[in-house]
């Protein structure tokens, strides 16, 4: 299969497409055929070697932790998929390929209608505004601020926290 790698860190001219091996799921992982893959600021952090801590890259990496894909093989354990659905969430592996493994518990059905390049760009943005209102509990006639509203985490906590009857008030940039 073909993968975006780099050797070392650097800028996006670092970045290189090659053919790698196809993994294969092991006890309780999907292998799904990457649609869509997310660009976010941990693959921006991993690529200029901010995570490492000063310790030079050991080996190739890929990039992509947001996929959205068809589940092509699912390995001993695995309930609840199939081939042939269509899922979106975080990979095991690096996005940024045709294939990437998974875990079941990391991901969830593709809404019917939702197109490929929305559905891959979701888990990070979604899983980090659930979360958040998930820690602070807000109910029905609460107020809450959120700076940056009109960005990925903001717009969907805004939505999500209304769903949930909480009145919000959002900032944005006059851009916005």
């Amino acid at each position: 299969m073909e993968a975006v790698r780099f050797h070392e860190y650097g800028d996006v001219d670092v970045l290189a497409v090659e053919e790698i091996e196809t993994p294969a799921p092991g006890d309780g992982e999907v292998l799904l055929r990457v649609r869509a893959a997310g660009v976010n600021p941990i693959d921006w952090k991993a690529l200029h070697g901010r995570l490492a801590g000063g310790e030079p890259l050991a080996a190739a990496r890929g990039l992509g932790v947001d996929v959205a894909g068809v589940v092509e093989q699912v390995g001993p354990g695995v309930e609840g998929l199939a081939p042939g659905d269509e899922v979106l969430g975080n990979p095991t592996t690096a996005s940024y390929a045709e294939y990437a493994l998974s875990r079941p518990d990391m991901l969830v059905p593709k809404p019917a209608g939702l197109d490929w390049e929305v559905a891959g760009s979701l888990a990070v943005v979604a899983g980090t505004a659930y979360a958040t209102l998930e820690t602070l509990k807000l109910g029905t006639g609460e107020t809450l601020l959120i700076l940056g509203a009109s960005g990925g985490v903001g717009s969907l906590a805004t939505q999500l926290a209304v769903a949930r009857g909480v009145r919000v008030v959002g900032t944005a940039g006059p851009a916005k």
